[in-house]
């Protein structure tokens, strides 16, 4: 990871979901559930967030309904389910907002990647260089019955989820091939060099011995060159992936990704913020990876239930949790208390020697407005602007595309 830089100021993202990570939070924000799908409600989200210190959004994907069991449908109906395309999404978000970025979660077990390569770098092109992809496998085995071809997928047991190596070692396959995927991303986002648009004079469009149209290939891809969109150097998308407490998803963000989003856990299983950044330093180093040539941004993910005092945070979750039936879980740090609270957290990760965080927020309606006011007091001077791999403090896409 980058070595922390006094100078710079903490990386902040926000993860968004319908109505906010809790699964009762669309109950308290006076939506309704179709309310929840329409443009005008994600637009005003995204102009409160634009004109903000938050750096980046983040949309997830759903390849089916969401299901409280991994291994099956569950019958809730008091629950948000469904999520519109994180590429849709990002589309909305693109033209609706000026600065702010935005990056796609897309499944890399069973989609194929040139579709991935083509619809992120479109929109990419057309941002200016705020979009990016987030890199996301699935683990469940009930997905595959929406492709025609699906990958196989290893059934995970209820215990699994328990342990995560376990979880690794038996996904081990599923995250080989999203690497493979990745890199053929890389390959197909480098087939255009600088100057293959001509300037016109010379009545060309193009150089086409400036476009690439050999095959790429891996272990078990082999896939024909170029893309169909014009992809310079500089516009060349930002991979995101998070990864859990195992060997198997730190070495493929260590790899693959130019962000790596971490979850500590030391309220539940006592694996800190150093933990994980001991085990990020570790898996660097054992897959090579040259951190001067080649950047990683460490963000670190926080579910956040905030408010005024930390009284209020506390009596909100509780009513949450009252109103789902049962305390709420998550895979990574539950931060709840008062947004000065959140702030020292922040300072205390980034000293530790991450690059910055990013929010989950329990309930969109009352913790993201505090989010972006009170951050904004603290973190709002000097802020880094223009696209989304300058504000992930990544290095050069000339220095990178060389290595």
């Amino acid at each position: 990871m980058n070595a922390p830089q006094s100078h710079r100021l903490p990386i902040i993202g926000i993860a968004l979901e319908p109505a906010g990570w809790h699964p009762a939070a669309w109950r308290l924000q006076g939506h309704t559930p179709a309310e929840l799908f329409t443009a005008p409600y994600w637009l005003a989200l995204l102009r409160d967030i634009d004109a903000s210190v938050v750096d980046f959004v983040t949309f997830e994907e759903s390849i089916g309904l969401q299901s409280s069991d991994f291994r099956a449908m569950d019958c809730k109906e008091d629950q948000v389910r469904g999520r519109l395309s994180p590429v849709a999404l990002t589309a909305l978000a693109v033209f609706g907002t000026q600065q702010l970025g935005v990056i796609a979660a897309r499944n890399l077990t069973h989609s194929e990647p040139y579709g991935i390569a083509t619809e992120i770098a479109s929109l990419n092109v057309l941002s200016g260089g705020r979009v990016g992809l987030r890199a996301q496998i699935t683990s469940r085995s009930i997905d595959t019955h929406h492709f025609v071809r699906p990958q196989p997928v290893p059934d995970l047991k209820e215990s699994d989820i328990y342990f995560p190596e376990k979880i690794g070692t038996r996904l081990a396959p599923v995250f080989s091939k999203a690497t493979e995927s990745i890199e053929i991303l890389r390959a197909l986002w480098s087939t255009w060099t600088e100057d293959a648009l001509s300037d016109g004079t010379d009545g060309r469009f193009v150089d086409v011995n400036k476009i690439s149209a050999q095959p790429i290939t891996t272990a078990t891809y082999d896939i024909a060159g170029p893309l169909g969109v014009p992809v310079t150097t500089d516009m060349q998308p930002v991979v995101l992936a998070l990864a859990h407490h195992a060997h198997v998803p730190y070495k493929l963000a260590t790899a693959a990704a130019d962000v790596i989003l971490v979850t500590p856990t030391p309220s539940t299983n006592g694996v800190s913020i150093g933990d994980v950044l001991n085990a990020v330093d570790s898996e660097c180093t054992a897959v090579q990876r040259d951190l001067i040539a080649r950047p990683l941004t460490t963000l670190v993910d926080l579910v956040v239930f905030l408010g005024a005092t930390r009284h209020e945070a506390v009596t909100m979750k509780r009513s949450l949790d009252e109103l789902s039936g049962a305390p709420y879980s998550s895979d990574t740090e539950i931060f709840v208390g008062s947004v000065g609270e959140l702030v020292r957290r922040i300072e205390e990760l980034v000293a530790a020697g991450a690059d910055g965080v990013r929010l989950r927020p329990a309930v969109n309606g009352s913790d993201i407005p505090l989010v972006l006011q009170q951050l904004g007091l603290v973190f709002g001077s000097n802020r880094l602007t223009g696209t989304l791999r300058e504000r992930l403090h990544l290095g050069s896409l000339e220095t990178s595309s060389t290595t």
